[in-house]
Parts: C-alpha cells; structure tokens; sequence
C-alpha cells in the first residue's frame, strides 16, 4: 500500500466494476438525496441535521475524505508504514468531529462521544482501508454520504437498544 499519492486517490478510476463515469453518477445522486433529505430537515427543525443552515454541510464527506484520506493519510505515509498512518488519520478523523458540540444544540455528551468513538474506530479505518486499497478516493466519499444518510437511523436503534 505504500507509494499511493494524492494525485493517484483524486482522479476516479475503475474499483471492481464501479466505472468512473458511474462513480460520479452516485456521487451526483447521494448528493441529491443528501440535499433534499437536509431541504426536510430544514422545513421540520430550522437546521439541516442538527446544524445551523449552511450550504457547507452538503459537501462534509467530499472534503472530509479529501483532507483526512488524501491530505492526512497520504501525507503520514511518507513517514510512517501504512498501518500507522492509518491509526493516526483515524484518530485525528475522530477528534475532528469533537467540532460538533459547538454546532449541533441537541447532542448530548455521549452522543458525541459515541460519534467520536465510532468514526475514529470503526469509521474511520474502513475508509482509509478502502483507499489505500482502491486507489481511488471517490468509493469512500460514496461511503461517506451513505453513513451520513443512514447514520439518524442507527442512533435511533441505537438509542431504542441501550434503553
């Protein structure tokens, strides 16, 4: 997994049958879905998922994957083995959602814990797995919108579970 650069994850490229053109095709569509789910969510509560109105929203699993599986993740492969660099962008991925007790009002402590815990343990690792793997950036920014439109539903089992 070594000698992967950042200008080799950006560029889409064939992963298993998954087309570059296809790729960008369910990119386009998760992001649609995501927009029309936080236009809802907007209409129910005044802010889209918790946040306050902000169209920057929209676009977290593309920059956050760019930054912490490009960025971060390549940029500590140039000095640690693969493993560590994946430990370490994970960890960091997980702090980085400490931010959200400043924006979200309703989170409890242990919501964000939760939150921290699961995207620097469980998380965080897949997608630095899946692009270390595939070379290609874009499958986990595809992942990235699917755990985020998906992730109100396993809190709600989640929380129906430990109750």
């Amino acid at each position: 997994m070594t000698g992967t650069k950042l200008e080799d994850v950006l560029y889409p490229k064939k992963f298993w049958r998954i087309t570059p053109s296809f790729q960008i095709l369910i990119v386009s569509i998760l992001f649609t879905i995501y927009t029309l789910t936080a236009y809802l969510n907007y209409q129910d509560t005044g802010t889209m998922f918790g946040y306050p109105l902000s169209i920057s929203i929209l676009f977290v699993p593309i920059y956050e994957e760019i930054i912490f599986r490009g960025f971060i993740l390549l940029g500590l492969m140039k000095y640690y083995s693969w493993k560590k660099a994946i430990i370490i962008s994970s960890l960091l991925f997980g702090l980085w959602h400490l931010k959200n007790i400043f924006f979200i009002s309703q989170i409890s402590q242990n919501e964000l814990i939760y939150k921290m815990i699961y995207t620097a343990f469980i998380f965080g690792p897949i997608m630095a797995h899946i692009t270390l793997k595939s070379k290609n950036i874009w499958i986990a920014v595809i992942l990235h919108y699917l755990n985020n439109l998906l992730a109100p539903l396993f809190i709600l089992v989640f929380n129906s579970y430990i109750k």
